[in-house]
C-alpha cells in the first residue's frame, strides 16, 4: 500500500505523511537536477564524438600529403600558440600548442607516443 493510502486509512499520521510526501518531493527535485546534468555530460560528450569524427574524415582528405599548404593548415588547425622561449639546463626550449579544429589540442602520445600534448 502506498503512503497515502496509509494516510487516508490512517495508518500514518498527518504529520508523518506531509513529512514524507516533503521528502520525496526532494528526492524527485534532485533527480530531476542529476538527470538534467547528466543528460548535458550526454549531450557534449556526443557532440564531442561528432566532433572527432568530423575531424577524422577531414585527415583522411590529407593521407597521402605531399606538402603542407596553407590552404591545409587553415582547414585543420584553428590556431597556434607559441610560448615564451626558457633555458633550461643550458638549452633554449619553447613549448608550441596546436589547437586543431574541432578537437581541440591532442595528446602527443596519439601523435608519436610522448604524454605531452600537441
Amino acid at each position: 500500500m502506498g503512503v497515502y493510502e496509509d494516510n487516508v486509512s490512517k495508518k500514518i499520521s498527518d504529520e508523518r505523511f506531509e513529512m514524507l510526501s516533503a521528502n520525496y518531493e526532494n528526492e524527485q527535485a534532485e533527480l530531476k537536477q542529476i538527470i538534467e546534468k547528466l543528460s548535458a555530460k550526454i549531450s557534449g560528450t556526443e557532440e564531442q564524438s561528432d566532433n572527432v569524427e568530423r575531424f577524422i574524415k577531414k585527415v583522411h582528405k590529407y593521407l597521402d600529403l605531399q606538402e603542407l599548404t596553407p590552404s591545409i593548415l587553415n582547414d585543420l588547425v584553428k590556431r597556434v600558440y607559441v610560448h615564451t622561449p626558457q633555458k633550461i639546463d643550458g638549452k633554449r626550449t619553447q613549448d608550441i600548442e596546436i589547437v586543431y579544429d574541432m578537437v581541440g589540442i591532442l595528446p602527443l602520445s596519439l601523435l608519436n607516443g610522448n604524454d605531452k600534448t600537441a
